[in-house]
């Protein structure tokens, strides 16, 4: 990780790049809702459905590379690129939010349809292969080679509504996937930030208090400097009282020789 400098342009890119992906997932999530309340209705179409995994896996991908941006930026240190880096972070999570909402109601329409479709198939029986010959000019022949005709054409859209259900069953996974994948991205994303608001918090208590014992230390030194003045004064003080007294005592001594 690279850590970056007051209007450092490295920032300023990754964070546009966030910046307009979170606007392309919330446009991407107005779209999906659309298609999403279109499902199971009379106006759903393949093509709807087939527009609507293409653009959830686009925003999914999208996620991913907007969130590598946030591990290029996340060890900012000046307080604006750290108050820019949290607003996006704020906005990031709230796109991510309202991506899970759709897929979240996207999956519980496709549990809906498949409980539905599980409880219209029904598994065909075969055919009975006893026959009796004396009945081949029966007026009954028609009406079971109508029957059997049926029962492969019954046979035949129960295949389609098999297929149909293991689709629907594959999105469902797809969908439970990408949702645990943007909850892991939830964590990293809060673990990355935490972490680093920690350091920095960490760092500029480290340089207060270091500031602070810079402080202490000059009053300190002022302080004993001051005294040591005055000691000095106090010294000079002292041998000129001692001179004056030593002087006193010759003076004395001479006059009274």
């Amino acid at each position: 990780m690279n850590s970056y400098d007051s209007g450092d342009a490295d920032f300023q890119r990754h964070s546009q790049f966030i910046s307009t992906s979170v606007q392309k997932i919330y446009q991407n999530v107005s779209s999906m809702n659309r298609m999403v309340n279109q499902v199971g209705t009379a106006q759903e179409t393949p093509e709807i459905r087939q527009q609507l995994h293409q653009i959830r896996t686009y925003t999914q991908q999208l996620i991913k590379d907007t969130d590598a941006s946030f591990k290029d930026i996340v060890n900012c240190k000046d307080r604006h690129l750290k108050i820019q880096r949290d607003r996006l972070v704020d906005e990031f999570t709230a796109a991510l939010t309202a991506f899970q909402a759709v897929q979240k109601k996207t999956v519980e329409l496709e549990k809906n349809a498949v409980r539905q479709s599980k409880a219209h198939i029904s598994i065909p029986k075969p055919p009975s292969s006893k026959t009796n010959n004396s009945y081949s000019d029966s007026p009954f022949e028609n009406n079971f080679v109508d029957n059997r005709g049926q029962t492969q054409a019954q046979q035949q859209q129960e295949e389609i509504d098999l297929q149909a259900l293991e689709e629907q069953e594959r999105t469902i996974r797809e969908l439970e996937e990408n949702i645990v994948g943007v909850n892991e991205i939830y964590k990293k994303l809060g673990a990355l930030v935490y972490e680093q608001g920690q350091t920095i918090d960490s760092i500029e208590a480290s340089v207060e208090n270091a500031s602070v014992f810079v402080t202490d230390g000059t009053e300190q030194l002022r302080r004993a400097s001051h005294y040591s003045n005055q000691a000095r004064k106090k010294k000079v003080i002292l041998a000129l009282i001692l001179a004056t007294i030593v002087a006193v005592i010759l003076l004395l001594i001479f006059f009274r020789n």
